[in-house]
């Protein structure tokens, strides 16, 4: 392995940017932050139904209709994948 210097980082000897370091935030400070917004987003998420009906009919409609997909969309995507098999 080899490691070349970088001289070009600091073209000025004795010249650099100091360190400044983050102060920590306690677990005081984290339990007293105020979360009204995540919990008004929470309560906007119980509302979505896990499951939508109308994508459920869709989707059964497409498995059961035998000409779907299209052979020319199969064949299309195994061109696709032929092509990048390789690479």
């Amino acid at each position: 392995m080899e490691v070349d210097f970088n001289s070009g980082r600091n073209p000025i000897a004795g010249m650099s940017q100091p360190i400044t370091r983050r102060e920590s935030t306690s677990k005081t400070e984290i339990n007293n932050m105020p979360f009204e917004r995540t919990t008004a987003l929470e309560q906007i998420l119980k509302k979505i139904p896990l499951v939508r009906p109308e994508k459920v009919a869709q989707a059964t409609a497409l498995v059961a209709d035998p000409n779907y997909p299209a052979d020319a969309t199969l064949n299309r995507m195994a061109d696709l994948f032929a092509q990048h098999l390789n690479r």
